[in-house]
């Protein structure tokens, strides 16, 4: 569970038992005076929003447990970093992980890796292998499988040559953060010209 699942967790949390609390003093108050209860129904709307964001939490986590376990695995090297544009902790961007892996046909791809750590916390050292897991165009990985492994052809991996023009195949994308569409490499991440995001096509 990355820092933006537990914030949201903590947040849907404090909307769930607030509004609950809240809902319990009113039934309270409306039984013992004989009211209408019909201001319960505003705490419970908070306890909806708050479960709202539990629930996405969960889902969130149960989809990266199907990559993990259908997706094809790839063993990877950790290439760089790039901000994570959509969410901001203590100010700053986190940071999603940049790596670079031979695909079945043994060309280099690379992807983006939804990791969302805080800037300066060296949880995913560049040059470090890692396994990652593509399933329908999604990228999971195994944070546990960070290691200092030396692969074959690593060298191609690694330099900051640019992309072949014979290995690229532009297609249609929308931005899924902005919904913008432009035209990208298949099969490398790529920025989004409008909103800087970055994704995996």
């Amino acid at each position: 569970m990355n820092s933006v699942q537990k914030i949201l967790l903590f947040i849907g949390g404090m909307f769930a038992a607030i509004g609950a609390m809240v809902s319990i003093v009113f039934i309270g108050v409306s039984s013992v005076t004989g009211e209408s209860g019909v201001f319960v129904v505003i705490p419970l709307g908070f306890v909806f929003i708050g479960l709202g964001f539990i629930i996405g939490v969960i889902i969130s986590i149960v989809n990266k447990k199907i990559i993990v376990k259908r997706g094809n695995k790839y063993v990877a090297k950790i290439y760089g970093y790039v901000d994570n544009t959509s969410f901001l902790e203590n100010g700053e961007f986190t940071q999603n992980v940049k790596v670079h892996y031979f695909d079945r046909m043994h060309i280099e791809r690379e992807a983006i890796l939804p990791t969302s750590f805080a800037k300066g916390s060296n949880l995913y050292p560049i040059g470090m292998t890692i396994d990652i897991y593509e399933y329908h165009g999604k990228f999971g990985f195994d944070p546990k499988s960070v290691r200092a492994e030396i692969l074959p052809g690593e060298e191609e991996l690694m330099d900051d040559k640019p992309v072949s023009p014979d290995q690229v195949q532009l297609v249609a994308v929308t931005c899924p953060n902005c919904g913008s569409s432009f035209q990208a490499a298949a099969g490398y991440s790529s920025k989004c010209p409008y909103c800087e995001s970055y994704l995996n096509v």
